[in-house]
């Protein structure tokens, strides 16, 4: 042993410098909510593509991750645009940096078609009867054409729904398909773009001008449903393979428009189902507050692990480093994006990764206190650890791949954290932990006893061979369930379960007000006055100390409403600050956030988190009825432990959305996709509670005494499992606090933290309260039933007695051969010393 723990140490020594070297070398990719920038989420319009291509979206979405790529990069100058696929039919678009919505919008969102019309409605020299002249665009930010009714007088802008109808008045004389490439031109010091066509272009283009040639007619050139340009053809010109077009273009946009179009035309149209802008002043403050809250909660951690577990716990820091550095390492080789929620994903994954740690030492002292000496209470301690720790860190894995599918942003970089974080976690505490653990036993350095704190607990009780009474008291513990979650119903009836845009649909604004005594009831008069009804108002966080002057960050959450979508005269950010009247107070110097969600994508999102609580729930039943089925009573039997698992589940759930309500009529705090994340990171946990008592209890099961009831048996496995529920609950519970008082900066990670913290709050107490309970009287029902061979106790003893009737039929027909001349022979009987004393194996005479 001494040979193999240094041979260990080796291989952790090095892990660790390759890991170190790739965490300093390797570069850190923040979220948006870190750097600040705009998302857009778009979804592909496949109604006008060929049936042949509708059969393969996927290709048509990697072209647009390209197209759209090259057009952030070239057109809108982002450094590192982050263009990812979502389900099959949307894209979304993360801009780092950037802080123009509409600019963002129209450079993305366009197809970069620029087609060209015969605007045969317009009237010429030739032809003055037509019923439309034109005139440049009066707006500096929308180049394009206005055009004048001769009848009435009306002028029609891009903005109006009658501009569309106008152009599809017009012939189309060239695709937008047939552009080659575009350049920039100097035509009398301002910048145009000339446009160089196809082969089939320039002929289609030839064709019309000589059939129209000095008729003086007018040639429009479109892009997106805007005019960008409209001029006759000058007398005896023949248009071939090129066109100028002449207009007023802003300063810069010619340059981005010809890069924009060298990108490639969109193969489909896109329609924007929501966009969002992130302020970088607050996530820099934000990141700031979370890594210290981070650096605490790890020293308590450590502090904590070397005062209850001494030697082993010092061990478990030690991992607990490395843990920290493989992860952060791995995250950045895998191109992982740090936003503030994967930021606090991966924060907690820290606390929770003491869980197989804590598992083991539990077991450990358990075989140091049965009298195994040190070397094989250390090896039983990590066998008999291991299928507890492999089968509740999968049900956290299973949830978090169900985030990783539906989610997206900040909610898919959480997710995907935690499953790397789960992953490292396991490696750390079954390699690294019992590596470390072997080189310390195996050199003679740590080889007391004393050094493993063996008979330090919380009550004594497992000490004393006494048990928790917990299943026979079943009522009271449902009872307390029960009113914990009554309390909440009325909250619900006041409006206190408030959803926030992701969820039902609309605008959300953030601003920075110089005014630090406004009220959120002033802001909310203000609002009505204006007939903005239904909205919700909150404070957040005073910002950093020095970033800006000191201010106030409040959100601004409002309904779909018609009079802010139907607002042409200034952008939705303007109207809303000043419809609160709050534009006098806004800081000049800082960038409001804003969110806007159309209901397409609001109503994904509410359904992904439905469909995300019941396919997680189904998924963990599946997995835990084959796991805990195996060996005795098959799938049914399984069931039992995986339905009464998320029974409890139930109760969490029921716990944290009446949380929700309370906090949200207190607080006005909304529910977002953060706190659907929340939800389903806390029913991993929950159910990664009551795993570890499933487990022990199945293992005593299998050595159950003669004499022991059901009930009593569920009491000894959960008094043997407690030490490690408290433990392991009560690091990440402190974790979470310090994250919830010293490390959010924003409402929405503030109730993202406070909700997973009360649902492992709960989900701690009903894994040893209500799923095992449940499994008891669930039981008890059936053997009352069907008979005690129906019970689990049954079961376990009939799968038992047949594995020992098939052991002794093999030994007997192993154990008489024959001799070739028909009579039997015995041979002598010898076990192999590693074989288990299952079976005998016969050596043959010599």
């Amino acid at each position: 042993m001494r040979s193999q723990s240094y041979i260990f140490l080796i291989v952790v020594i090095v892990l660790g410098l390759l890991s170190g070297f790739g965490f300093a070398k390797l570069k850190a990719h923040y979220g948006l909510d870190v750097q600040g920038g705009i998302r857009l989420t778009y979804r592909m319009d496949l109604t006008k593509v060929k049936p042949d291509q509708q059969k393969n979206p996927k290709e048509i979405q990697t072209k647009l991750i390209n197209i759209l790529t090259s057009r952030a990069a070239g057109a809108l100058g982002v450094v590192e645009p982050i263009i990812t696929a979502k389900g099959d039919d949307q894209i979304v678009v993360d801009l780092p940096g950037l802080t123009n919505v509409q600019q963002a919008e129209d450079v993305m969102g366009s197809s970069a078609r620029v087609e060209f019309y015969w605007a045969k409605t317009v009237s010429t020299e030739l032809e003055p009867n037509r019923p439309y002249t034109f005139s440049e665009s009066n707006d500096p930010h929308l180049p394009g054409i206005d055009f004048h009714e001769k009848i009435g007088g009306k002028t029609i802008t891009p903005k109006d729904p009658q501009y569309k109808d106008i152009i599809k008045g017009w012939d189309l004389i060239l695709a937008g398909d047939e552009l080659q490439s575009a350049d920039p031109v100097n035509i009398n010091g301002n910048y145009d773009p000339e446009l160089h066509f196809s082969q089939s272009g320039s002929q289609k283009m030839q064709d019309w001008s000589r059939r129209h040639i000095n008729k003086r007619e007018n040639l429009a050139a479109v892009l997106d449903n805007v005019v960008l340009s409209i001029a006759y053809v000058k007398d005896g010109e023949i248009l071939s393979d090129s066109a100028t077009i002449e207009g007023k273009f802003p300063d810069g946009y010619v340059t981005k428009l010809c890069s924009m179009l060298n990108s490639g035309a969109l193969p489909v149209n896109l329609d924007l189902l929501g966009s969002q802008s992130l302020d970088p002043s607050l996530g820099s403050y934000a990141l700031q507050k979370m890594v210290t809250a981070g650096l605490i909660a790890f020293g308590l951690i450590a502090l904590f692990l070397i005062g209850y577990y001494a030697f082993p716990g010092f061990v478990a820091v030690l991992a607990l480093s490395l843990y920290v550095l493989f992860t952060l390492t791995v995250l950045k080789v895998a191109g992982a994006t740090f936003s503030l929620a994967g930021i606090a994903g991966f924060i907690l994954s820290v606390g929770m990764a003491v869980d197989a740690n804590i598992l083991v030492f539990e077991r450990f002292k358990e075989e140091i206190r049965s009298g195994k000496p040190l070397p094989s209470a250390l090896e039983l301690g990590f066998r008999r650890a291991l299928s507890a720790i492999f089968d509740s860190n999968a049900c956290t894995i299973i949830t978090s791949l169900v985030l990783v599918d539906l989610g997206t942003g900040p909610v898919k970089g959480f997710a995907t954290t935690l499953v790397i974080g789960v992953l490292v976690s396991l490696f750390t505490a079954v390699a690294v932990t019992r590596s470390l653990l072997i080189f310390f036993v195996g050199s003679g350095i740590a080889v007391n006893p004393k050094l493993y704190a063996v008979d330090r607990n919380w009550f004594g009780a497992e000490k004393r061979g006494e048990s928790l009474h917990v299943v026979q008291k079943s009522m009271r513990w449902f009872l307390i369930s029960g009113i914990t979650i009554v309390v909440s119903i009325p909250f619900f009836f006041l409006g206190g379960f408030r959803q926030n845009v992701e969820l039902q649909g609309g605008f959300q604004a953030s601003y920075a007000i110089s005014d630090t005594s406004i009220s959120s009831d002033a802001i909310q008069h203000n609002l009505e006055a204006a007939n903005l009804r239904g909205g919700n108002v909150q404070f957040a966080n005073i910002a950093a100390e020095g970033a800006v002057p000191a201010h106030r960050e409040v959100d601004i959450s409002l309904p779909p409403q018609a009079s802010i979508s139907n607002n042409k005269d200034e952008d939705n950010k303007t109207f809303i600050a000043k419809s609160a009247g709050i534009d006098s107070m806004l800081l000049a110097n800082t960038t409001p956030g804003f969110q806007k969600i159309g209901p397409q994508l609001q109503e994904e999102t509410r359904n992904n988190a439905i469909l995300g609580v019941l396919l997680s729930a189904g998924l963990i039943i599946v997995y835990l009825a084959i796991r805990f089925g195996t060996g005795f009573g098959g799938f049914m039997a399984g069931l039992r432990f995986g339905v009464s698992a998320i029974g409890a589940l139930l109760h969490d759930i029921l716990v944290v959305f009446g949380t929700a309500a309370i906090v949200g009529f207190l607080f006005h705090w909304e529910v977002s996709a953060l706190f659907l994340t929340a939800m389903l990171t806390m029913i991993g946990f929950s159910v990664h509670d009551t795993i570890v008592i499933f487990d022990r209890i199945r293992e005593n099961l299998r050595r159950s005494k003669k004499t022991e009831e059901f009930g009593d048996l569920m009491n000894r496995s959960i008094t043997q499992s407690f030490a490690r529920s408290i433990n392991t609950s009560g690091t990440v519970i402190v974790t979470l606090m310090i994250l919830l008082f010293f490390g959010t900066a924003t409402n929405e990670l503030k109730f993202f933290v406070a909700s997973m913290l009360i649902g492992i709050i709960s989900g701690t107490y009903s894994s040893i309260y209500n799923a095992s309970p449940i499994l008891y009287l669930w039981d008890k029902a059936i053997a009352k039933k069907k008979g005690p061979q129906s019970s689990l106790v049954g079961m376990v003893a009939a799968e038992m007695a047949r594995n020992r009737t098939i052991t002794t039929q093999a030994a007997t027909q192993t154990a008489v051969p024959t001799s070739p001349d028909g009579t039997r022979t015995y041979g002598q009987v010898r076990r192999r010393a590693n074989e288990p004393k299952r079976g005998i194996e016969i050596e043959d005479e010599d």
